[in-house]
C-alpha cells in the first residue's frame, strides 16, 4: 500500500492527465449562443451542390 502523500501525488497526476486529454478533444471554436441568430440561418449549399452521390448500380 502506498503512503498517503505518494497516493495523493499519483491521483493528482492522473487527474491532470485526464483533464488535459479531455481538453485536447474539445473543439477549437466556441459554440454559438442561443441568442446568436446565426444558428437559425440555413447553411450555404454551394459546397454541397458539387458533390455527386455514387451510382451503386454501376459503380461498386
Amino acid at each position: 500500500m502506498l503512503p498517503a502523500h505518494l497516493a495523493d501525488r499519483l491521483l493528482k497526476q492522473r487527474r491532470d492527465a485526464e483533464s488535459a486529454e479531455f481538453a485536447r478533444q474539445l473543439p477549437l471554436y466556441a459554440p454559438l449562443d442561443a441568442d446568436d441568430p446565426r444558428w437559425m440561418t440555413e447553411p450555404d449549399d454551394s459546397e454541397q451542390a458539387a458533390r455527386r452521390e455514387p451510382d451503386w448500380a454501376t459503380d461498386y
